[in-house]
């Protein structure tokens, strides 16, 4: 502990103000008795009696002394035995003046209390600081469940201080509270090093990662290894409450890897890609966000997640198997002028092979990425694949087997349930006049107007698709013309059933409307 005395009168000064005293009533003194010393002398003893044990040295002195004035006594006459009494008054006064003072000083001292450099408050006593410190603790963990952290390097400096300037419990606690804050002990999850997230016990941060493995794990399976990719620690901190994250919300944005939710509630009409494309996102995206969802079969008012996962854990596992499995066959391309460029045919069928294999399987957040073979039992070689593969050169008219936009132009509305209705294309709309040219090439098996339709060009690309352009306010080509891609058939309209000029496309297979957006871009 450090010290710091306030400013007082020294014993010595005290005693030269006592001689300056004495000086005066000196000849009264001497005409003190023998029974008023002895009054004196007793009121004495009974002062250092009170005391305490710290006085006990002084009383074994006082006693000493007094024997030795005793023996003095006895071999005095009455005139030198009043010098005596005075002067024996004189020491009286002065011990029980020094004794006083010293008793007064030391019914004044008191520490200041400094925590983390910032003082607290001035005690009596330090267990007046723990007691305000065990408050503390039961307030925190009655009204948040945990335990309050308060340093143990407190900074006691002594002092003399009036009790009016002790500090009350309550100050002593509100004093610890504006240093600080809420503070308490907590975990923090370490990846790489780096704090991930803050929970409120050891046992909290363990289910976490608990949970954050348990997707990724078959039941029935005997796994070898669990554990992360990364390099993660558990770490006991101190930290704010405002910082301690409930579990399920850390455990949403460590699988995740954001706090941002974004929710989509399907609607009359709807698709996946027509979702995904509101969302300025992909079909594959809308799907790895929800990998419950079957996304061809999605029903009014069902919720689909929009943040696409980026978790910070990577959980692998390693496990045993002993199992039957399929040997993937090889494929093998036959170049052949006796067919078009861009036709292919199997020549010859390919088929698996199977064998028997004892082996450890690696995982990766559940997709399997090391195998580990111990031993295998061929039962059955692979056949090869052989695919015949055409080099001669395609007439332009002859159709590629793939589509290009047929117009520029905006999508404004999407293929399936509209208003009731089954819409058989996409609309795209754009001003009148603009150009539309062949998805692909093929033969002109319709051009003219049909109902609803308007002015229609129907184009049949003699691989199983038909092509369907329709409201057009012009056609360039006829029946049975034949056309390569790309080529101009006509303009854009507003003819038929329709609320502007736009083109209606389709894409038939085998007679069957398809979605457009499987084949183009829009």
């Amino acid at each position: 502990m450090s010290e710091r005395q306030p400013e007082k009168d020294s014993p010595a000064q005290l005693l030269r103000q006592v001689k300056n005293q004495l000086h005066k009533f000196g000849k009264q003194a001497v005409s003190e008795t023998q029974e008023a010393a002895a009054t004196i002398n007793r009121n004495v003893r009974e002062m250092i009696k009170e005391a305490g044990p710290n006085w006990s040295k002084i009383e074994r002195q006082a006693k000493n002394i007094s024997q030795k004035v005793a023996d003095y006594w006895q071999s005095r006459n009455r005139k030198q035995k009043q010098i005596i009494w005075g002067f024996v008054a004189v020491a009286v006064v002065v011990a029980i003046s020094v004794a006083g003072y010293q008793q007064h000083q030391a019914s004044m001292k008191a520490y200041e209390v400094y925590l983390e450099g910032s003082f607290i408050g001035i005690v009596r006593e330090e267990a007046e600081f723990e007691e305000a410190k065990e408050v503390l603790k039961q307030e925190m963990k009655r009204s948040h469940d945990l335990e309050a952290y308060i340093p143990e390097n407190h900074e006691w400096v002594e002092v003399k201080a009036q009790d009016e300037q002790l500090s009350s419990r309550e100050v002593l606690i509100s004093g610890i509270r504006s240093q600080l804050g809420q503070k308490v002990q907590a975990v923090a999850i370490h990846v790489e090093g780096e704090p991930l997230v803050t929970l409120r016990t050891e046992a909290e941060a363990r289910d976490l990662l608990g949970k954050i493995q348990e997707p990724y794990l078959t039941e029935g399976i005997e796994y070898t290894e669990v554990d992360f990719l990364e390099d993660v620690e558990i770490v006991e901190i101190v930290a704010q409450i405002a910082e301690i994250r409930p579990l399920e919300d850390a455990l949403h944005f460590v699988r995740t890897g954001t706090d941002e939710e974004k929710v989509y509630t399907v609607e009359p009409g709807d698709s996946s890609w027509f979702i995904a494309e509101r969302n300025d996102m992909t079909v594959e995206e809308i799907a790895e966000a929800n990998l419950d969802v079957n996304l061809e079969l999605l029903s009014i008012g069902e919720e689909l997640n929009l943040i696409v996962p980026k978790p910070y854990l990577t959980v692998k596992s390693r496990y045993y198997v002993e199992q039957t499995e399929e040997i993937p066959f090889e494929t093998e391309n036959v170049e052949t002028e006796s067919m078009y460029e861009g036709d292919q045919r199997i020549t010859v069928q390919g088929e698996k092979g199977k064998r028997d294999i004892k082996a450890y399987l690696v995982e990766e957040n559940g997709v399997l990425t090391e195998r580990e073979i111990l031993k295998e039992n061929i039962h059955a070689e692979p056949v090869t694949r052989v695919v015949a593969v055409g080099v001669k050169k395609r007439p332009t008219t002859m159709a590629t087997g793939t589509f290009i936009n047929p117009t520029r132009g905006r999508l404004t509305s999407p293929f399936g349930m509209r208003s009731g209705r089954r819409h058989t294309g996409i609309d795209i709309a754009n001003a009148t006049g603009t150009p539309i040219t062949a998805s692909d090439a093929g033969r002109v098996s319709f051009a003219g107007s049909r109902g609803a339709y308007g002015r229609l060009v129907i184009i049949d690309h003699e691989n199983g698709y038909q092509t369907y352009y329709a409201h057009m306010n012009t056609i360039s080509v006829s029946s049975g013309e034949r056309v390569y891609k790309d080529q101009q058939i006509g303009t854009v309209g507003s003819t038929g059933r329709s609320t502007g000029p736009h083109l209606h496309f389709e894409v038939r297979k085998n007679g069957t409307p398809v979605n457009p957006r499987n084949y183009v871009s829009i």
